[in-house]
């Protein structure tokens, strides 16, 4: 495109091939953190991006008549909170980072936000928020409304509990003995500097009143309830709608224990083991709560794991005799269990869609199928691919076509800093040691493929643990790769990096981005040239675009705009999606290069104002040359043949790219045009379209 007259610059080029390869029309003092919009909807349907170790709560926090959720977790010092944009009966999630935004400005939480409970405490009729974490119970006392909280901490409330609870411990209220205000029971976890026993249940009697709460420690509350075991995590909620309220424990074990009460103005808790017996137990860290959440009044049962995954528990019993029922659609994710996700996006399947392979902690690769479509992906885990490949620890694959052959090999890097091999040989992935043996680069090894110096064959880059130990090895065109630091000198890499390349200043040069270990995306421009690049910080790019920890980046365009959008993995295990709502294309490689020229008909035909054009440039057939760049043009002309516009001409690598034709802007009359490829190889191409004012 860099010959293309001015006036053309607005037409917009799509290429899809085999390394991450973005180009990008830059226009003046450009605002690009508006341009990238977080949508949770393609890795988690129901809106809820979860992590590790989460504890849910459920409050009608805007006063529209559905649960909202608010999750606590332990790996993170901020709870999140997911507005119902659906209703009472069919809830569907919105993160609002807003709501408990004035909590964390005011530096107000400590090291961990573990386990969020609301209820109305001080009977003003709002919803009040407490925080049970290291700093003890922290208490926000509502001081907006029904509709619109607005929190003020209050530290008079719970001093003198906090200095019995120790570090990890979980609140839940309810009127215990009946006396129309609330009590207090607090689960005991694993404290640090000391603390009470791990897995105890300690009971506070609220000796004030419905206004003025002022909680007791009384153990008549919590007579005869057992250690749960290293953690208790109390829920309560009346069960058999008598009038009080049952006790369920979720505990460091697969099970839970669960109690009736039998009891009048104190609790007697009588144990009950077969009403959650049909609960799962595979999983631990079981953290439960109670909500009606799908409005047919009675309690359902949502509990968090160690994990992060939501477990939604349908009650399809009475509200007087409960029944669960495992309903696995309300908080479905697709995610890595166990956490370190990675992102690689490619049509493994040739299906005509994007797949998403990604790898874990325990060193092995997960592959997510595609079954929805180029438009509206819909990914779904397949257990059966992949499963014999296990490098370690902290895998990090990538799809590439090393061996040409049409089909996809990966190549991994893994936590002892090697890069691992496997090629596709039709039947199954067999593991190659000699083709990157000699490649190590001391811990968390991350590799990424480009045609860095333009020689038509790929490139390594491998990022490491530490920045000082990424490596850059040149393909001399046979597949053997040679040490060249010099290529990524002036580059910083973050801690723990996750590298991609992309031409984001569409001078056919490749720049740099970078996923770090704090959640951030570092971006270097290359203004140098393909054979000499040289690396210029950029920290406007990607400003607002994070996670949490460890970003692995990956494009792909996931909606059929033709525009990439970006997909971020991190250490929970989550996937984020960020839709790209610039105005100009990107241009994208997914490994698997075109088998033959084609220039295809334009979409749609006839057309007003704009109409799409897609062709396909195949690899060189020699071997040495295999994404060598031809000069190419296409080119529109009318029914006399005369030139109406230039859509593209410049040097163009093997792929298949979309170009916007837009009509409007030439001020044609409605007719007949052509629109014709020509390469420097001799060949061409001419099809016909038709415009219709």
């Amino acid at each position: 495109m860099s010959n293309s007259p001015a006036r053309h610059r607005q037409l917009n080029i799509t290429f899809v091939t085999s390394f991450v390869f973005l180009i990008l029309m830059l226009f003046s003092n450009p605002s690009y953190a508006q341009f990238w919009e977080r949508v949770d909807s393609i890795f988690s349907p129901s809106g809820v991006n979860v992590s590790s170790f989460s504890a849910p709560n459920f409050a009608d926090l805007d006063g529209d008549g559905d649960y909202d959720l608010i999750l606590g977790t332990t790996s993170s010092s901020r709870i999140k909170y997911f507005q119902n944009i659906g209703t009472k009966f069919q809830p569907k999630f919105k993160e609002d980072t807003s709501t408990f935004s004035s909590i964390y400005s005011g530096g107000y939480v400590g090291t961990n936000s573990y386990y969020p409970t609301t209820c109305d405490i001080d009977n003003d009729g709002d919803i009040d928020l407490i925080i049970g974490g290291y700093n003890g119970l922290l208490f926000y006392k509502n001081i907006g409304d029904s509709t619109f909280p607005v929190w003020q901490k209050v530290d008079t409330l719970f001093p003198g509990i906090n200095s019995q609870i120790g570090t990890d411990a979980k609140p839940e209220f309810a009127d215990l003995d009946r006396d129309g205000d609330l009590d207090l029971l607090i689960g005991i976890g694993e404290s640090l500097f000391g603390g009470p026993t791990a897995g105890i249940t300690m009971g506070f009697r609220n000796t004030g009143t419905n206004t003025l709460p002022k909680f007791v420690k009384d153990n008549a509350l919590v007579l005869d309830l057992p250690d749960a075991g290293l953690n208790s995590y109390p829920a309560l909620a009346d069960l058999d709608s008598d009038g009080d309220s049952e006790l369920l424990l979720g505990r460091d074990l697969s099970s839970y224990l669960y109690y009736a009460n039998t009891g009048t103005t104190n609790p007697v808790w009588t144990r009950n083991t077969t009403r959650f017996q049909m609960v799962e137990t595979k999983t631990y860290w079981k953290n439960p709560t109670f909500c009606d959440l799908d409005g047919d009044n009675d309690y359902d049962l949502i509990y968090g794991t160690s994990d992060g995954t939501l477990y939604f528990y349908k009650n399809i019993g009475t509200p007087t005799s409960p029944e669960y029922q495992y309903d696995g659609s309300q908080f479905q994710v697709i995610r890595i269990e166990g956490g370190a996700s990675t992102v690689s996006l490619a049509d493994y399947d040739n299906d005509g869609d994007i797949d998403l392979m990604s790898g874990d902690w325990l060193g092995k690769f997960q592959y997510f199928k595609n079954e929805g479509s180029s438009l509206n992906p819909k990914f779904k885990k397949t257990e059966t691919i992949f499963t014999n490949i296990d490098i370690g620890s902290y895998s990090s694959p990538v799809f590439v076509d090393l061996d040409q052959d049409g089909d996809y090999d990966i190549v991994s890097g893994g936590l002892n800093g090697k890069v691992y091999c496997h090629i596709n040989n039709g039947m199954f992935f067999a593991a190659n040691t000699t083709l990157f043996g000699h490649i190590n680069v001391i811990g968390r090894a991350a590799p990424a493929f480009v045609d860095i110096d333009g020689d038509g064959d790929l490139d390594l880059l491998v990022a490491a643990e530490l920045s000082a130990n990424a490596k850059f090895f040149l393909n001399d065109g046979y597949n053997n790769f040679t040490q060249k630091d010099s290529l990524i000198l002036g580059v910083t890499f973050p801690r723990d990096a996750h590298p991609s390349l992309a031409d984001v200043d569409g001078d056919f040069d490749f720049d740099l981005i970078l996923g770090g270990i704090d959640g951030k995306i570092i971006y270097y421009e290359n203004t140098g040239s393909k054979t000499n690049p040289v690396w210029e910080k950029n920290d406007t790019f990607f400003a607002n675009v994070r996670v949490k920890q460890h970003a692995a980046p990956g494009f792909a365009d996931l909606d059929g705009d033709g525009k990439l959008d970006l997909i971020l993995g991190e250490y929970d295990g989550n996937f984020t999606y960020f839709k790209n709502n610039l105005s100009t294309s990107f241009v994208n490689y997914y490994v698997r290069p075109p088998d033959e020229f084609i220039l295809s008909q334009n979409f749609p035909n006839p057309f007003n104002p704009s109409t799409k054009i897609r062709f396909s440039i195949p690899v060189d057939k020699n071997i040495n040359q295999l994404y060598r760049e031809r000069d190419g043009t296409l080119k529109v002309y009318n029914a006399l043949g005369q030139e109406i516009a230039t859509l593209f001409s410049g040097p163009i690598r093997p792929g298949t790219y979309e170009v916007d034709f837009i009509a409007s802007t030439y001020n044609l009359p409605s007719g007949v045009y052509y629109y014709m490829l020509t390469l420097s190889n001799g060949y061409f191409e001419t099809k016909k379209m038709l415009y219709q004012k």
